[in-house]
């Protein structure tokens, strides 16, 4: 058994295991592409998707049950970059450190990472006398080239693996950091990776907003069309066999508000690390694998949901003003879910280097503009829509002289002075 390709529109099967046993966890009615922000023309003729969480009960997986062309989710102009702040530059680079710090490889190995963005996983790879590629399907990957981080610019399937293969050695580690749960051709993925990787040697990375972190602490946000799914250990445990790969670690890390690592590989010879054992433990043990822990994290987004959208109309009745502070990808699921438009908020602030300036929200049609305006005008209240980061963010913005009070509307929304 093999997981499928799936073709653009309604899934009404597990990605993974293939099986139509599939449990609705919440609807949060139709959104727009989560970074497929909108020129004022474009704001007429947006489109919509549906957006539903279903759990497979089979193997656990929880994933959407609608998928968006891949042409469509990651265009030309796909605006993020994944070296946009040094905090999360550092945590990209804890990948290459980690694998220098438990693995053994040979002198000159060869690093690959897929959905490499604009290479600053890979420059971490570089520092550590790795060779680099990446393979990157939108304009980021120029960006990425004139760094210095040689990448070829194509969408990954197992042809353009074959076609990486004529020219390049085989790979001693490939990374499929945040992308993994991207794919929507996840055989030809895995049969790509399959191609490049060194059988002996060779380990598969992968690094994903982990399950347990999105439910345990109601990260609902991050539950966008970009993510087809969102995995347990279980399930990546069934996919990897599938392909005859064998978990060899597993590591819980900071990044993105909570992620798992898990490498994996073709050498069954490989013990696994007493990690893999301790998190399957703890998935079982904290209810994982039943609907109750589904039904609970349900009920929660609703109350979640009232509780944000009182706190937000309370103030603006007071003719307070708030500003969105950030605007990744995950706030485009919060705005639109609760409704939170330009008449809850000003606009949205990012860093001069955002190539989110000028463009507005889908649905809730939010305009980003420079935080300059921010720190310029002073709103009583910034909403930390990067809010995973909140600490970081907030002090940040404290530095830069901003003298107002926060709001952070996950997991319980709060005021902080």
């Amino acid at each position: 058994m093999k997981a499928k390709d799936a073709n653009s529109g309604k899934i009404n099967y597990c990605q993974i295991c293939n099986s139509k046993k599939l449990q609705k966890v919440i609807s949060m009615g139709s959104t727009g592409l989560c970074d497929s922000l909108l020129t004022k023309k474009q704001i007429k003729k947006e489109k919509s998707y549906p957006l539903n969480l279903f759990r497979c009960t089979n193997c656990q997986l929880l994933q959407l049950d609608y998928t968006v062309n891949n042409k469509e989710v990651f265009h030309l102009n796909y605006p993020y970059k994944s070296g946009i702040t040094k905090p999360l530059t550092k945590l990209l680079h804890s990948t290459s450190k980690y694998l220098r710090d438990n693995f053994k490889f040979s002198k000159k190995p060869l690093a690959i990472d897929i959905g490499s963005n604009d290479g600053t996983l890979l420059q971490g790879f570089k520092k550590r006398r790795f060779k680099v590629l990446g393979i990157e399907p939108t304009n980021i990957a120029k960006l990425a080239n004139k760094n210095g981080i040689k990448t070829i610019q194509t969408f990954f399937d197992v042809k353009s693996a074959k076609k990486i293969t004529q020219k390049f050695q085989k790979a001693e580690v490939i990374t499929g950091t945040n992308i993994f749960a991207h794919v929507n051709k996840l055989n030809s993925f895995m049969e790509g990776v399959k191609v490049l990787l060194d059988k002996k040697s060779g380990l598969f990375v992968t690094e994903s907003h982990y399950a347990v972190n999105i439910v345990d602490e109601l990260q609902y946000d991050s539950i966008y069309h970009e993510h087809l799914r969102f995995y347990l250990l279980k399930p990546l445990d069934v996919l990897m066999k599938m392909y005859g790969f064998k978990i060899i670690d597993a590591v819980r890390i900071p990044n993105y508000g909570g992620s798992i690592r898990v490498v994996a590989s073709l050498n069954q010879d490989i013990k696994p690390s007493k990690n893999v054992k301790k998190i399957f433990n703890l998935e079982k043990s904290k209810g994982f694998y039943t609907s109750k822990k589904y039904k609970k994290f349900s009920s929660e987004i609703a109350k979640n949901k009232i509780k944000l959208i009182k706190l937000l109309s309370n103030i603006k009745k007071k003719n307070k003003s708030i500003v969105g502070i950030g605007c990744p990808g995950r706030c485009i699921t919060l705005l639109a879910y609760c409704k939170i438009n330009s008449k809850i908020l000003d606009y949205i602030a990012e860093q001069n280097t955002s190539l989110k300036l000028n463009l507005y929200t889908p649905n809730t049609h939010l305009q980003v503009l420079d935080e300059k305006y921010f720190f310029k005008n002073q709103p009583e209240y910034a909403l930390i829509l990067s809010w995973h980061y909140g600490k970081n963010v907030m002090r940040n913005l404290r530095n830069k002289g901003y003298k107002g009070k926060f709001i952070l509307p996950l997991p319980n929304p709060k005021i902080i002075n």
